[in-house]
C-alpha cells in the first residue's frame, strides 16, 4: 500500500478555513450591528491587533510553508516499508529503517486537531536520516501530519514546542 502526498488546494483550503470563518463572522457581526459605516477608532485598533497577532502570523507561515514544498512529493510504502521524498533540491529513496528520528513541530498555540490561533494549525516535521539529510514535511501536504507520519512510518515523533511552527 503506498500512499502519496503533495500540497492540495484542498488541504491549503482545511488550513485556512478556521480563520476565513473566524473571522467572516467577526465582520458579519460587525456590518450587522454598525452596518457600512466608518468604524470608531477602538474597532480598528481591535481590527490591528488582530491582524498583527492572529492572521499575519498564519499567513507567513502559509506562505512559507507553500514555498518551502511546492512542486514536492512525498511517497510512503508502509508494506515495503520504504519512503521516498523528490523535490527540486534533494530525491530520497530509502527504508524505514535508515530514519533516525522525526522531529514534530508545533506552535503554543496548538491542541489537538485545531489551533487557539489561526497560526495554531500549522505545523511540520523534520525527518532526519541516518546518512545526515533531512527533509521537511509541511502540513500543506500532509493532513493531521503528526498522527498520519507516526502511524505509517510506526516512529514515536519527538515533539518540539515553538511561539510559531517558522521552519529554519
Amino acid at each position: 500500500m503506498e500512499k502519496v502526498y503533495r500540497i492540495t488546494l484542498k488541504q491549503q483550503l482545511t488550513l485556512l478555513a478556521s480563520a476565513i470563518i473566524k473571522y467572516g463572522v467577526l465582520f458579519s457581526v460587525y456590518l450587522y450591528f454598525f452596518g457600512f459605516s466608518l468604524p470608531t477608532p477602538i474597532y480598528i485598533y481591535v481590527f490591528i491587533f488582530l491582524f498583527l497577532f492572529d492572521l499575519l502570523p498564519a499567513i507567513v507561515l502559509h506562505v512559507q510553508y507553500f514555498l518551502r514544498n511546492k512542486n514536492d512529493l512525498l511517497s510512503i510504502n508502509v508494506s515495503d516499508k520504504y519512503i521516498s521524498y523528490k523535490s527540486k533540491d534533494i530525491a530520497i529513496e530509502c527504508s524505514f529503517s535508515e530514519i533516525r528520528s522525526i522531529e514534530y513541530v508545533t506552535s503554543y498555540g496548538y491542541r489537538g486537531s485545531k489551533g487557539w490561533y489561526s497560526f495554531g494549525e500549522y505545523r511540520y516535521c523534520k525527518i532526519l536520516f541516518k546518512n545526515n539529510t533531512s527533509v521537511i514535511i509541511t502540513c500543506l501536504m500532509v493532513n493531521d501530519i503528526g498522527n498520519t507520519l507516526e502511524t505509517l512510518l510506526r516512529i514515536k515523533m519527538d515533539d518540539r514546542l515553538r511561539v510559531m511552527a517558522l521552519v529554519y
